[in-house]
């Protein structure tokens, strides 16, 4: 009788979690996220395995805002959900809210209460906030997910790692694939160069390099040295255990 009433308990438990992943499975994503203002209030709902990226994306065509957006590593089942095809596995974001006031338009303000608005939600990941050292850009950067053993733990930021690259000329696709490379040696973590402007990364030439510099300012002194405008989605695979770097250009008319 005791061990009836215990797996009667323990279905209690999970059942919620079940219900959650099958909902957020199942559910329909928003090809983007819908901005809209009521009483002077902006509102802000995205619907995405990840809503966060899905959220900087509407701010950047709303506001002009270009933020660049890094992945922690999504390795337990709690964040991850089933889609299409055996076996393929994708973070197990859904909806996501977030508002603020319609007369306030610092970026930096803003950008931080929609990060805090995530934290406190139900979806994978959690984030931080930072500003570069080389001026205005911005990253949301992942810092937090579920460990193997279904607790919140904090993990190494991938792009943190300090490399050492000669200074020299080379085309943007060479340095991009030698920061990869680099960071491999590192951390052993696969970084593969996914979406991006091929045809221009290859045929523009820039001259960077640094002793022990952050991964991610390298690759921002990179891609600021091109005097375009670019931004980067660092998104993780579950499949693979490995990073994809998408790197998008924000063609002016």
């Amino acid at each position: 009788m005791k061990s009836v009433k215990y797996l009667t308990y323990l279905s209690l438990l999970v059942m919620p979690l079940a219900i959650s992943q099958t909902t957020r499975e199942k559910g329909s994503y928003l090809r983007q996220a819908a901005i809209s203002e009521t009483g002077g209030t902006i509102h802000i709902v995205a619907n995405s395995p990840r809503p966060l990226a899905q959220t900087l994306d509407a701010l950047q065509q709303k506001y002009g805002w270009v933020v660049d957006y890094e992945d922690p590593q999504f390795i337990s089942k709690l964040d991850l959900v089933e889609a299409e095809g055996p076996g393929n596995r994708v973070p197990g974001g859904g909806r996501f809210n977030s508002e603020f006031p319609a007369s306030d338009s610092e970026e930096e303000k803003i950008l931080q209460i929609v990060v805090d608005s995530y934290n406190r939600s139900n979806n994978p990941g959690r984030f931080e906030l930072r500003r570069s050292t080389l001026g205005s850009t911005f990253f949301v950067v992942g810092v937090e997910a579920h460990d193997g053993g279904g607790q919140v733990s904090h993990q190494r930021v991938l792009l943190d790692v300090p490399i050492t690259l000669a200074t020299r000329q080379r085309t943007v696709s060479d340095v991009v694939n030698l920061i990869c490379r680099k960071i491999f040696v590192q951390r052993r973590i696969t970084v593969k160069v996914g979406v991006a402007p091929r045809s221009v990364l290859d045929h523009t030439n820039v001259t960077v390099g640094g002793t022990k510099v952050t991964a991610r300012d390298l690759l921002l002194q990179t891609l600021t040295s091109t005097h375009r405008n670019f931004y980067w989605r660092l998104l993780f695979d579950p499949n693979s255990k490995a990073y994809f770097l998408d790197i998008h250009l924000i063609r002016t008319s």
